[in-house]
């Protein structure tokens, strides 16, 4: 006679269903961002922008909608002098955190302005709540790196507050 296999006990995990995927899209990030109650618009290159008091955070999907991103571009202004300094700070951020990467960018008149970078692949789809926590997750980012940021460029001698 073989043995009976043993009944699951009460408190043995029953599966739970498995969240929906969805397609990635620009509505669906602006339901996202009126639901965090984040103002936003939609820019002539179909970006949604968010504004902030030292920031403008920009949100985008690639045109295949395979990675969705978001690039923060900080109102703080240097000369191309000051660029070495600029880098030592930012790559401690960058050896130090995660996910949100910086560095500089030069515009054609010599300015030098501070970015922040996040992507994310999302070409075979994503949850609802994976879409949400990253969008949240990349707005306290900015936030965190601009604050960090005053902080730091004080001590390297260069402005620390917003243009």
């Amino acid at each position: 006679m073989g043995a009976e296999p043993p009944s699951p006990s009460p408190e043995t995990p029953q599966p739970q269903p498995q969240p929906s995927v969805i397609r990635a899209d620009l509505d669906r990030l602006e339901q996202i961002l009126e639901h965090l109650q984040v103002s936003c618009t939609r820019d002539t290159r179909g970006r949604l922008a968010t504004r902030w008091p030292s920031y403008s955070l920009f949100f985008t999907l690639d045109g295949e909608g395979e990675v969705y991103a978001a690039r923060t571009i900080y109102d703080r202004f240097f000369t191309v002098d000051d660029k070495p300094a600029i880098r030592g700070i930012l790559d401690e951020w960058n050896r130090d955190t995660t996910g949100l990467k910086v560095y500089t960018a030069t515009d054609d008149d010599g300015t030098v302005i501070v970015v922040s970078e996040a992507t994310m692949h999302v070409g075979g789809g994503v949850t609802g709540e994976q879409f949400a926590a990253t969008t949240t997750a990349w707005l306290n980012a900015a936030g965190s790196f601009h604050l960090w940021l005053s902080q730091r460029l004080p001590l390297a001698g260069l402005p620390g507050d917003p243009a």
